[in-house]
């Protein structure tokens, strides 16, 4: 553990002008250091400030930008809160200057400056290649190549792919350049956890054979064949299928807490564009009220009528239903299949090569098979959609106009922010609702959130802060401005293999806790991963550092003036380095990301 003491933060002022264009003297006072060993104080938090955007739309559809916070009314579980901040977002606001101060940087320093308002809403597009086929995928590039050249300027866009596991392809942009180039290079790929990975052809709806044999007129025992290995045949395929389904359950859950964690690092609302076939689970389709986390039973849709899962998933979607919610994630659905006929005209369904009209139970099976699937489908896309408070997309074969919608409509939107009556963090889903006094508009809103003590879940998973932490040291993972601070990257000289990183962290967004010994506390990680240009996912090393300050206030006051210091040291061998460089925020768990290039040199040959 790194220590902040007297020496680093002469250091720091030294090269302050470098990072900040500022000067300054040591002084004779320093900040106070905290034994290693001792621990920070904690604060009991007994209510948080709970935050629900609020999109309004006059009947034509139109945003309304005109509202005050006496024409709305918010209540949780019934009981009127009071509203205590109330903000209108409107569309991309960029920051000024912004990009002229990163220009103005030296060459051997980064920064994470924000180049949007913090409240932005920020969009993110899933293109979902475990959920949907490859017919499904190419269509939707076609879309996303159509839906680009319409999208306007400044819109901050960025492109996941979900396959096995989810990838970053595109950080947040408003460069259309960029973001037609990654999707001209996107070709989807197979999922392994679907019955028609191609879409070409499905699987026959009856045993193979069967169809030839009716038309022939055979006897009906040859045509079912051995009624106990048929129904063993049929537990087999739904075995298969149920496997699946969990296995897709699994890897959708994983990839949309890793979204979240990662979305979580933004202030403001985001707006998750999801274009998929299906939904494998609904993640509020048994909220109740009455019931803690614990005892909140998920349900998964089932594509086969009858069978019920054993399985239960109730304590995971509720916590990633929560970490949507506090993260302002609104959810737009999209339906990757556009508007679906029926399967006996479908070359896909493989009817027609079984005799096609003239096996109206098969016909009559597909279409009820079909309907079912889009049912189940469409209710989780619904559900999903209401309580986040987005909105979904089906039945339409224009994607590329439900995407702009989307975007469009979580583009302005209220901010409204209570703090809840009820001070008991007991786990319970509580339900919220938002009422106008002003006629002839619409709201949309999430629904509620669970009410989890996230600061005594962290205590009971100090491993969570942890592995969020070294989720934003990935290269796939976005660069997050959530915490801005600069660094200055001086790579070894010639006779060394040393790289050395000092970091500038913007105090004012960093939590300093009062203790019982009238010092303010901070604590503060930093962080460095190294990979190499030639493998991109395999971390060639890490350094990380922790820092616990315990300040006075004359000190503090001078760290607030200029910046909070952290330093680190990496030894690598020769070559060049693409590096993540991240900070965090022990108490708040706010973290910041940027990427930085360095070379260290070969070294030379000793003498003989």
């Amino acid at each position: 553990m790194q220590l902040l003491h007297k020496a680093i933060l002469i250091a720091f002022i030294g090269f302050s002008s470098v990072l900040y264009g500022q000067s300054g003297t040591s002084g004779s006072d320093s900040p106070q250091t905290a034994d290693r060993d001792q621990k920070v104080p904690s604060v009991k938090v007994t209510t948080r400030l709970v935050i629900v955007d609020v999109v309004v739309h006059d009947k034509k559809g139109q945003a309304i930008t005109d509202l005050e916070s006496a024409d709305l009314r918010i209540l949780e579980d019934g009981k009127e809160q009071p509203i205590r901040s109330f903000v209108l977002q409107r569309g991309a606001q960029p920051v000024e200057n912004s990009v002229q101060e990163q220009v103005a940087l030296p060459a051997n320093v980064v920064s994470n400056a924000r180049k949007l308002a913090p409240n932005t809403a920020l969009n993110v597009i899933l293109l979902d290649s475990l959920n949907s086929n490859l017919l499904n995928q190419a269509y939707v590039r076609i879309e996303m190549v159509k839906f680009l050249e319409k999208l306007p300027q400044g819109q901050p866009v960025a492109i996941f792919t979900l396959g096995r596991k989810l990838h970053m392809v595109q950080d947040f942009t408003t460069d259309l350049t960029a973001l037609k180039r990654v999707i001209n290079a996107f070709k989807g790929q197979s999922s392994p956890l679907t019955q028609n990975a191609a879409g070409t052809s499905e699987v026959s709806i009856a045993p193979q054979g069967l169809a030839a044999q009716a038309l022939t007129g055979a006897p009906q025992d040859l045509i079912l064949g051995d009624p106990l290995m048929l129904m063993q045949m049929k537990e087999f395929a739904e075995q298969t299928t149920s496997d699946q389904d969990d296995m897709r359950i699994q890897y959708t859950f994983s990839a949309l807490v890793s979204l979240g964690r990662t979305l979580s690092l933004y202030k403001g609302r985001k707006n998750l564009i999801w274009i998929s076939e299906s939904i494998p689970m609904n993640i509020f389709a048994t909220v109740d009220s009455h019931n803690p986390v614990d005892s909140f039973a998920g349900q998964v849709p089932d594509r086969n009528v009858g069978r019920n899962h054993d399985r239960r998933y109730g304590d995971q979607l509720a916590y990633l239903g929560n970490l949507l919610a506090d993260a302002q994630v609104a959810v737009y659905p999209i339906d990757a299949r556009g508007l679906i006929g029926s399967p006996l005209y479908n070359v896909a369904s493989n009817l027609s090569g079984q005799g096609g009209g003239s096996l109206g139970g098969l016909a009559m099976k597909a279409e009820g098979k079909q309907s079912e699937e889009l049912f189940q489908s469409h209710v989780a896309m619904l559900d999903l959609a209401d309580k986040t408070g987005g909105k979904a997309y089906y039945n339409r074969n224009d994607i590329d106009n439900a995407l702009s919608d989307g975007i469009e409509d979580g583009a302005t939107y209220y901010m409204v922010g209570y703090y809840p009556q009820n001070k008991n963090w007991d786990g319970r889903f509580r339900k919220i609702e938002v009422k106008t006094r002003r006629h002839g508009i619409n709201l949309r809103y999430r629904t509620g959130y669970f009410a989890i003590d996230r600061s005594a879940y962290l205590a009971r998973h100090p491993e969570q802060t942890d592995i969020d932490f070294s989720q934003a040291l990935n290269l796939e993972s976005p660069i997050t401005s959530a915490l801005q601070f600069k660094a200055e990257v001086n790579p070894p000289g010639p006779d060394s293999a040393t790289v050395h990183l000092r970091f500038a962290i913007d105090p004012a967004e960093i939590q300093f806790t009062p203790g019982p010994d009238d010092l303010q506390h901070a604590q503060v990680n930093c962080a460095v991963r190294a990979f190499s240009p030639t493998n991109m996912e395999k971390p060639v090393k890490t350094e990380g550092t922790k820092t616990n300050a315990a300040l006075k206030p004359d000190a503090l006051a001078k760290i607030k003036s200029s910046f909070f210091p952290c330093e680190l040291k990496v030894d690598l061998p020769p070559g060049k380095y693409l590096l993540r460089l991240a900070v965090r925020d022990g108490t708040s768990g706010t973290i910041g990301s940027v990427n930085a290039q360095v070379t260290v040199p070969a070294q030379p040959l000793a003498e003989r």
